[in-house]
């Protein structure tokens, strides 16, 4: 059987959306029937829920995951757990021009959580060469060279004040997705705590109103990971992304 990696994933995926253009020009003649105002709870639920957008749905995930998995490979981390999100809004509007690009847009998120112990710098450059392996192009100003630069200056500046702790940002080319990776060393010290703040912040799962119409989220219990399985790991990696997998735009 083949084994899809990200660069395979890079070189045969479709555009951005990927909802055909047939059906997206379907969904947009379905919404804009209802006029240029913002759709109703019922249409923007009915469009979230609809088989093409749950399809849509289900292979970014996959590619996502695929993608994520790549940059996870370093031999240094072991998988703690992974968080996911699935959500899509109505656009917003007061009648007369749309204060949103989109009539509808839906997005999904992946977190993973990982361990690891040892020299961390040493983790995050071989995380780095993972994730250009896999095809990905490092952020300017999320290079590999400025967490080197950090660790050399100690995380302080030559005044002794801390310097902001750089994380590891890519971009997924002729995609617009972007992954980044977060750490924070020694992370269950005290010192560290105070420092840098909880490692494993996380956005809240949303509640379903207006105009949010549709939520499917696996989220995972940051407690548990605490008093669990990363407290036995000196160091805490976090590996995430995101995509934007459909979206309606605002008839012409």
């Amino acid at each position: 059987m083949l084994r899809l990696t990200a660069a395979s994933i890079l070189a045969t995926m479709t555009p951005r959306h990927l909802v055909t253009s047939a059906a997206a020009a379907a969904l947009v003649f379905t919404l804009a029937a209802c006029g240029s105002d913002a759709p109703t709870r019922e249409e923007a639920s009915r469009e979230a829920q609809s088989a093409a957008v749950r399809q849509a749905s289900a292979s970014s995930a996959e590619q996502l995951s695929i993608l994520l998995s790549d940059v996870a490979r370093a031999s240094p981390l072991r998988p703690v757990a992974v968080a996911t999100r699935d959500i899509c809004h109505a656009g917003d509007t007061n009648g007369l021009w749309a204060h949103d690009e989109y009539r509808i847009s839906c997005g999904l998120t992946e977190t993973r959580y990982l361990g690891a112990d040892g020299d961390l710098l040493e983790v995050l450059r071989e995380v780095d060469r993972h994730a250009r392996a896999a095809g990905l192009v490092p952020s300017t100003e999320s290079a590999i060279d400025e967490i080197e630069s950090y660790y050399a200056a100690n995380g302080r500046t030559e005044d002794g004040l801390l310097l902001p702790k750089p994380g590891l940002g890519y971009l997924v080319p002729g995609r617009g997705w972007t992954v980044q990776v977060g750490w924070a060393q020694d992370w269950t010290g005290q010192a560290e705590w105070s420092r840098l703040g909880d490692p494993l912040n996380s956005q809240p799962v949303p509640d379903l109103t207006w105009p949010t119409v549709f939520v499917e989220a696996r989220p995972v219990d940051l407690d548990a990971l605490r008093d669990g399985p990363l407290r036995r790991h000196q160091h805490v990696v976090t590996i995430s992304s995101g995509i934007t997998y459909h979206e309606v735009p605002w008839p012409a």
